[in-house]
């Protein structure tokens, strides 16, 4: 079964990113975000997005972004 939501930490690792890289684009997306305690819980959903926001700051590189 597939999970609907990854935290912060699976996200990053999912990219091979620093966690505060992802949390600083999580924090910055118009969407919803719910949490679990302290922790974020990003929709896979916006995975895409997410990647492209990466992106678009250059801390992902395009060869990356291409496998997500």
């Amino acid at each position: 079964m597939c999970k609907t939501h990854l935290t912060v930490g699976e996200v990053a690792t999912f990219f091979r990113l620093s966690p505060w890289k992802v949390r600083r684009v999580v924090d910055s997306l118009d969407a919803e975000i719910p949490r679990a305690g302290r922790y974020r819980l990003v929709p896979r959903e916006l995975l895409g997005t997410v990647a492209m926001e990466l992106q678009r700051r250059g801390w992902l590189q395009e060869h990356e972004a291409a496998t997500a």
